[in-house]
């Protein structure tokens, strides 16, 4: 008898120690999945922001209007709710072609732009979005970049027929008239032609108790968004910029980061919406070559951005829950730090009631901070 009770006891104990190693391994493992999932997220939109400004440094025109959209927008607070929006364009290489003829005879400002003839139509589908581009030297050891971005609506041989619709197209698709007119750009045949990678990403703010990731593969022009993942509460954006040939007063002579170089700036609150958003200063229909060649010394120009990502165990875990979410600000420079101006949330002894949705819950928060300069943006790091 007294064996069998000490047996008893001891497989208890035993089974309670399983019971409890059981849980600290599946905590444990839902900890290992979300830093899974922050990796694959920060490698999506890292990817994105390494091909961003390519053939586009300058910025390009869009059908609709005649403002100037930067290669990256950043929407610091989008939703009113915290989290930061992104959007990333470049021109994409894996489909391109050299243009040989714009339109045929009619070629003139005021002339409807339908019809595109490129030595080659093999990379590119009707419904492909596409970047023309010409190039041409500026001032010593510069290029200005000439784009516009139209819709293909078409193919048929080598020519590629445009959509004449919105959003993409108008009657005239005006947007082209500078690239494809303008006799001192050269000939035809010095443009070029590539298909368009547009893409944005947001935290959906209609369905913040799943903290849904978000992408757009038109930037958010269309109603188009995916999800990429859920558990995601947060999207904070800090961007760096380089002033030195600033000429619009938009920088200041040295802001409160830590880099202390009066020349290269880091902004993670509002203005960097303002430093990124479209450059609409212009007087004439096509816009005057004058405005998108003197891009660069019209306002600063962006150098690096750095993405930070916040996500949240999917169910209750049985682990300690964390007490507050991460603090993405520096309190000593809430404006130009560089991981956002996201404060710290208290969560531990807050009802889940007086919580906003996504942080309701005992769940275990994690963040990581991807850097990505950028390249192709034609400043020197």
């Amino acid at each position: 008898m007294i064996s069998l009770v000490v047996s008893a006891l001891l497989l208890g104990l035993i089974l309670e120690i399983w019971g409890r190693m059981s849980l600290a391994l599946r905590g444990q493992q839902n900890v290992a999945e979300l830093q899974q999932i922050l990796s694959s997220a920060h490698a999506v939109i890292e990817g994105d922001l390494r091909q961003a400004g390519f053939q586009i440094p300058d910025g390009f025109f869009r059908a609709g209007d005649v403002a100037l959209h930067q290669p990256v927008e950043i929407i610091d607070d989008a939703d009113g709710f915290g989290p930061d929006q992104l959007r990333v364009h470049a021109a994409d290489a894996s489909a391109m072609a050299r243009v040989t003829d714009f339109n045929g005879t009619a070629d003139n400002v005021n002339d409807p732009f339908t019809m595109l003839t490129v030595d080659s139509a093999v990379d590119f589908v009707p419904g492909d979005l596409a970047v023309i581009v010409k190039a041409q030297d500026g001032l010593p050891d510069e290029i200005a970049f000439y784009p516009c971005v139209v819709e293909i609506a078409a193919i048929n041989g080598d020519q590629l027929s445009l959509a004449t619709t919105p959003p993409w197209g108008t009657a005239n698709n005006d947007q082209c008239d500078e690239v494809r007119t303008n006799t001192a750009l050269g000939p035809d045949r010095r443009a070029m032609v590539y298909r368009f990678r547009t893409r944005a990403y947001r935290i959906d703010p209609a369905r913040r108790d799943l903290a849904v990731l978000q992408m757009s593969r038109t930037a958010g022009v269309l109603d188009d968004w995916e999800d990429l993942a859920i558990g995601f509460t947060d999207l904070q954006i800090a961007s760096r910029w380089d002033d030195s040939d600033d000429d619009s007063g938009l920088a200041a002579a040295d802001t409160a980061d830590l880099d202390n170089d009066p020349l290269r700036e880091w902004w993670s609150d509002a203005t960097q919406t303002a430093l990124s958003a479209p450059l609409a200063a212009m007087t004439s229909i096509p816009p005057a070559p004058l405005a998108m060649g003197s891009f660069d010394m019209l306002r600063p120009r962006l150098v690096a951005v750095r993405v930070t990502l916040v996500v949240r165990t999917h169910s209750r875990v049985d682990l300690v829950p964390s007490a507050r979410t991460p603090a993405l600000i520096d309190p000593a420079r809430a404006a130009n730090n560089d991981l956002g101006n996201r404060d710290a949330i208290q969560l531990e002894g807050v009802a889940d009631g007086l919580r906003p949705q996504e942080l309701r819950g005992d769940h275990i928060y994690r963040y990581a901070t991807v850097a990505t300069d950028l390249r192709n943006m034609g400043i020197g790091l």
